[in-house]
């Protein structure tokens, strides 16, 4: 009998449901879709799922669609929607991780009040608002890193190194329609300096399973904004033991039961630090990566943990090929112009998709600027990593730079 996953939410990426529909066929499943009638158009008639059209994303409305769905086990693989979803679970006596352990992953002071009080976190942080943020600045060691306290995506991330950045921060709120969303509520953190890695993995029943760490790429201060991934890390032999001992001391202290997990993470010598840590699979094709790299798929792992509390079969060692993407972007406000794609290892490109004629889909998101976009991505494939390193630099240097911002750029969608 064809076992019944409820997904709560389209992702922001809706191409992102199609390897989960595939997975889900492979373990005898299907994907039930639930969500507005206008979110359920983005999906592509391709994607194998049912669709369930309700009012509004509502607990309520949830609940109700479940009991017709009769779900086997009740999921999200969105970040907006993971409570929401964990709620349904309860609501129906599915287990999972818990809703609220959903929220305090969700909101990010309230996970680095939970790793603080588990001695897992050296960062300080300080709560804020949009209009409250200039007045507190001015009694901190700068620089520090402010963003929001619940969003994804790199959105409203900046860099303050000086008085002279805050005004600039704040235009990237439009302030009404962001208190609106609570998007104006803001986390100002110390910075951490050093290189950011990822962590790829799945927590089945508290134990986490680790599949492989990520290098990020990404285009500096103040921003942060990613350009690329390379997968594994080049350190992955010397830091995944560092890795996995903090990460599961993490997933422990949060409550996290059954769920993936992608941790951005700062490493050095002496520590290993939280810069944010999610209950899903990382966006950014890192789901692509991990099925050419550790030779899985991910979502397959994850509802077999769902439906059957299987933990996923190590993956084969000495796997040689290191895989990387990146992407072609250009500023919000700004065509897509690309000045070369003459690629210093060409030989190192496995695929490469760009539309010169794309367009942003939207300028802000719940009243938060973006500041980029993207026309395409180039995916890269070598022996060794100064191939896939060097592909990946090579697009960073040609990215142009989002520069202020401008009344029409801070009008919401």
């Amino acid at each position: 009998m064809t076992k019944r996953i409820m997904v709560v939410g389209v992702p922001w990426s809706s191409h992102e449901l199609t390897p989960a529909a595939r997975d889900a066929e492979r373990l005898g499943a299907r994907l039930h879709v639930v969500d507005t009638a206008e979110a359920l158009r983005a999906l592509g008639a391709d994607t194998a799922c049912e669709r369930v059209p309700v009012s509004g994303l509502e607990e309520a409305e949830l609940v109700a669609a479940a009991h017709k769905i009769a779900p086997d086990c009740v999921v999200s693989i969105t970040e907006l929607t993971m409570e929401l979803a964990a709620r349904v679970r309860e609501a129906l006596g599915h287990p999972g991780t818990p809703s609220a352990t959903e929220l305090a992953v969700a909101d990010k002071l309230r996970t680095r009040a939970v790793l603080r009080e588990h001695a897992l976190t050296g960062v300080g942080y300080w709560e804020t608002t949009v209009d409250e943020v200039a007045a507190l600045l001015p009694a901190l060691d700068l620089p520090v890193v402010v963003k929001p306290r619940q969003l994804t995506g790199s959105a409203g991330v900046r860099l303050v190194g000086s008085a002279a950045d805050v005004a600039e921060l704040i235009a990237q709120y439009d302030r009404d329609t962001a208190a609106g969303f609570d998007r104006h509520r803001l986390i100002v953190e110390s910075y951490v300096p050093g290189d950011e890695i990822s962590a790829e993995g799945i927590v089945v029943a508290g134990e986490l399973h680790l599949f492989t760490l990520t290098d990020k790429v990404n285009t500096g201060a103040p921003h942060y904004v990613e350009v690329g991934h390379l997968m594994p890390s080049a350190r992955l032999t010397e830091w995944e033991p560092r890795v996995h001992d903090y990460l599961q001391r993490c997933v422990t202290a949060l409550g996290i039961v059954t769920s993936p997990i992608h941790a951005e993470l700062k490493v050095t010598d002496d520590r290993v630090e939280t810069i944010e840590l999610h209950t899903r699979y990382g966006g950014d094709d890192l789901v692509q990566l991990i099925e050419r790299s550790c030779g899985l798929r991910p979502f397959e792992v994850y509802f077999a943990a769902m439906l059957h509390g299987a933990r996923p079969t190590p993956h084969p060692a000495g796997r040689s090929a290191v895989w990387g993407v990146g992407f072609f972007s250009a500023p919000v406000g700004s065509p897509f112009r690309w000045p070369s794609y003459d690629f210093p290892h060409p030989e190192a490109v496995a695929q490469l998709e760009v539309d010169a004629a794309a367009e942003p889909k939207l300028r802000a998101y719940e009243g938060v600027r973006l500041l980029y976009w993207r026309a395409g991505r180039a995916l890269f494939s070598a022996p060794t990593h100064p191939a896939v390193r060097e592909n990946i630099n090579f697009m960073e240097a040609q990215l142009p730079r989002a520069g202020g911002s401008t009344s029409d750029e801070a009008a919401d969608s």
